[in-house]
């Protein structure tokens, strides 16, 4: 079997077959990971797990910074605050790349000041309801909320993030007449569980666990494939509606990191993601492994803000 880049990287290294000219090794120092939602969230969990495989192949820790607020605008001004040496580390979601720039006028950071290093991770949006709604289908709860136009509504993380949008998509797509009742992160799905704003579409990790417990009824899936967690759970593609959602995750770097380290990390996390424990991992909250390339960060987020413009537009929801 040959080589992988990145181990073929670090045999050259302990051979000694660095130019004389070369910066000290990479990594020389723990590696902070910026995480923008707080310890114990999903998305910390996810973290966490490609930290801790990550940092297997670099032989460095890498530490979960927790710095959430405002979309991700916190924790992305302080990645371009620190040194351009590549210890420094953000968990991009889409949204934070490829809808803040459409959602406001003025924020601390630009994209043309991160550096695309690798998408990992993807997942699909589920739509769910509560039980207290009696309804066990997409199409029952569709019948009810055309007979009642405006009576219900839905909860989401707040306005502008992935869950407010991906509910507008919804709504566009099928015609549904729901009221924002917008919450502050894990309060959306507590109001959901109550039926007291009782419509959500969310990625499917952080309320499995629920959907499993019957405290959540799933809908719907987003996308073309049925999740492999809720297998009886059909798409909105069967049902008629073409709704996809992006939900990729990254991780970016600040302008000017060397390229050579770009693309050390980046052969690390996709060797991370050959690990059968990684995809196991992944797999457990309805993740999908994506190896990738640097380019592939920005283009993706370029594209994602180009379909959703016109939404966000008549929405009229920028700051």
């Amino acid at each position: 079997m040959q080589p992988s880049v990145f181990s073929a990287a670090i045999l050259a290294v302990l051979c000694g077959a660095a130019p004389a000219h070369a910066q000290p090794a990479f990594p020389n120092k723990p590696i902070k990971f910026v995480i923008p939602q707080a310890g114990g969230s999903a998305n910390d969990v996810l973290a966490r797990t490609l930290a801790e495989s990550v940092s297997k192949l670099l032989h460095k820790p890498v530490v979960i910074e927790n710095k959430p607020g405002a979309n991700g605008i916190l924790g992305l001004s302080y990645l371009v605050s620190q040194p351009a040496d590549g210890h420094t580390w953000f968990m991009a979601g889409f949204s934070n790349l490829a809808w803040n720039p459409l959602l406001y006028k003025n924020i601390s950071y630009r994209n043309s000041d991160l550096e695309g290093v690798a998408i990992f991770a993807d997942t699909p949006f589920v739509s769910v309801t509560s039980p207290t709604l009696g309804v066990k289908d997409f199409k029952a709860f569709e019948a009810l909320v055309k007979s009642n136009p405006n009576k219900y509504t839905y909860a989401s993380a707040g306005i502008g993030n992935s869950t407010h949008l991906s509910t507008e998509l919804v709504k566009q797509k099928t015609g549904l007449q729901l009221q924002h009742s917008p919450f502050n992160g894990a309060g959306a799905s507590v109001s959901v569980m109550n039926g007291d704003t009782p419509f959500m579409t969310i990625p499917p990790g952080g309320i499995m666990s629920l959907i499993k417990s019957h405290k959540l009824v799933p809908l719907a899936v987003t996308g073309s494939v049925r999740l492999a967690a809720l297998p009886d759970v059909p798409t909105y593609k069967e049902l008629g509606y073409d709704i996809h959602v992006p939900g990729w995750y990254s991780v970016v770097m600040r302008k000017g990191v060397p390229k050579d380290i770009i693309s050390q990390v980046n052969a690390a996390i996709n060797e991370a993601l050959k690990d059968p424990e990684m995809i196991k991992r992944l797999e457990a909250q309805s993740l999908q492994a994506v190896v990738s390339k640097p380019e592939d960060v920005m283009l993706q987020a370029e594209k994602i803000s180009t379909e959703w413009a016109p939404i966000i537009s008549k929405l009229g929801i920028q700051q």
